[in-house]
């Protein structure tokens, strides 16, 4: 009996400090990235002008109002949305009235699929980017299909009315369909869908399918014009789709600044545009009708093909002139900044990635685990094409990354000093996901070194979780990095948000405000300096 008693008491022993290793590391796991789920769930508080304060005083010059769109609500009733991209739409703004205080408000975008969704207590038959949980039966497929995008969580944008001069706040999607919104109470105007435009030799519009736009409409330079593009997909057998390149000259007035046709039409998201050129990078990544009519699911209706090349067409503004070119299969959500640099050549940089998997990756199945959130490669590549329009000729190049911040150069939903757009520039900032491979949620912003001189830098707090920035300059600065990052960041620990200002030229945290709520992920936004 001793004996038994003895080789217990030993395995006990023997066995204590592993029992206590493994409870370290399965707690790590589970306490290493809390509050991050946050991010994808539903907040239904809506709030007006509440006041926060800021641990610092906030500079004398900063006046106007931050305001980002993106995700509120992930289901309703008896349905839930399988992709993070399909949350009903919900604005944040953070307004300084330049007298040293702040207000905050958040309100959910009023769309139709938001007001009729909480009118049936369900989330009711809309196209989505994916799809529902339980799925819609086949007939409110066929309703879906009918009604067709309606949720503009994605970006939120100035338009000027070229008639009055007044301002239009307008929230989008990837697609031709708008709400314009009242700035200062984020309250919702009404929807826009502009009338088609078409070049004057091609009227014919019967027969396509209109839906695909971007969310990221560029001003146009020297005008108080915007740039964007609309894909065409032809229903009609023999007859091929088209792209428009399209000049926003109001939220609803639009003209066509060029047409060309396509064997197929590509997913693509944004764009660049120089002084004189915009550059659209069209990579294989193909809508396939019959299973778009099918499915009624526009993300699984669009087909990857590895081995082709990705297109890129160059359009001169001036003339409306198309110039298509080649290179390697490249896939692009957001492109970065372009500009001219004589003897005909063209610099576009980009985040980059070698397919769409990573878009796939972020549904909520995904998202919301804290295993499968962590397996799948986050990591966008920026590149530079150097593109040479008498030639025909691309190049690319890449830029190094200092051993000490290896992920510099890993960066997406980036933004710029928008002083320098359409100009040669030296930083771009940028969010790196799983910064260390390791976890989705080690969140670092990044301040990317495009000139080599060594400034590359970035911040990063674990267990708090930084989304998108915006660039604020300095009035009168004199360096293109003189000026504030205004970025929320989940606080992990606290289960709430604040508003960081960071440095940007040292990336150190400068100032910050918590808020009385959490704001779930957001996606893109925009300072505007005479807003309060």
């Amino acid at each position: 009996m001793s004996r038994y008693l003895n080789i217990q008491i030993f395995t006990i022993l023997y066995l204590l400090p592993w029992c206590f290793v493994a409870v370290l590391v399965s707690g790590n796991d589970v306490v290493d990235d809390p509050g991050f789920d946050m991010f994808f769930q539903t907040n239904t508080e809506e709030m007006q002008d509440v006041p926060i304060y800021f641990e610092k005083p906030l500079p004398t010059w900063l006046r106007g109002s931050l305001i980002r769109n993106g995700l509120g609500r992930f289901g309703l009733g008896k349905h839930n949305f399988t992709h993070a991209f399909d949350a009903f739409g919900k604005l944040s703004s953070w307004k300084f009235p330049g007298n040293g205080s702040a207000y905050f408000t958040t309100k959910f975008l009023q769309s139709d699929f938001y007001t009729k969704s909480i009118a049936s207590n369900d989330i009711v038959p809309y196209l989505m980017f994916e799809s529902v949980t339980p799925p819609f039966n086949e007939f409110q497929k066929l309703e879906a299909l009918a009604r067709g995008i309606d949720n503009m969580n994605v970006n939120i944008v100035r338009f000027t009315n070229g008639n009055s001069g007044n301002f239009e706040y307008v929230t989008l999607n990837d697609f031709w369909k708008i709400y314009e919104v009242e700035p200062l109470s984020l309250s919702t105007k009404k929807s826009i869908t502009a009338g088609i435009p078409h070049m004057k030799h091609l009227t014919r519009s019967a027969g396509f399918l209109s839906l695909l736009s971007s969310a990221h409409p560029l001003p146009e330079h020297a005008t108080n014009n915007h740039v964007t593009f609309l894909s065409s997909v032809s229903l009609i057998p023999g007859i091929k789709s088209k792209i428009t390149l399209v000049r926003i000259k109001s939220a609803d007035d639009r003209e066509a600044i060029a047409e060309w046709e396509v064997d197929k039409v590509p997913y693509m998201h944004s764009f660049s545009l120089t002084k004189k050129f915009a550059i659209l990078f069209a990579a294989p990544f193909y809508i396939n009708v019959p299973k778009m009519l099918r499915y009624a699911e526009p993300f699984d209706s669009l087909d990857w093909f590895e081995n082709l090349p990705t297109a890129v067409y160059v359009v001169d503004l001036t003339n409306g002139h198309v110039k298509t070119l080649k290179t390697d299969n490249v896939f692009t959500m957001h492109h970065i900044n372009a500009f001219e640099n004589g003897n005909s050549d063209i610099v576009v940089d980009i985040s980059s990635y070698p397919s769409p998997a990573f878009v796939k990756n972020l549904e909520m199945a995904t998202l919301r685990d804290p295993v499968k959130r962590n397996q799948f490669d986050t990591h966008a590549l920026l590149k530079r094409y150097h593109i040479n329009v008498n030639t025909s000729k691309i190049s690319v190049e890449l830029f190094k990354a200092p051993k000490d911040i290896p992920f510099a150069s890993n960066i997406d939903m980036t933004t710029i000093n928008e002083n320098y757009r359409y100009k040669q520039y030296c930083f771009v900032y940028g969010v790196v996901l799983k910064k260390d491979n390791i976890k989705l949620s080690h969140i670092a912003l990044v301040k990317k070194d495009l000139c080599g001189k060594g400034e590359d830098a970035y911040w990063y707090i674990s267990t708090h979780y930084p989304v998108e920035a915006w660039f604020v300059p300095t009035p009168g600065g004199d360096n293109e990095d003189d000026g504030i990052l205004m970025t929320p960041v989940l606080d992990g620990d606290k289960k709430t948000s604040y508003l960081a200002m960071i440095d940007a030229k040292t990336m150190k945290l400068i100032n910050k405000a918590y808020l009385p709520t959490a704001v779930p992920f957001n996606l893109h936004g925009r300072f505007f300096s005479d807003l309060f």
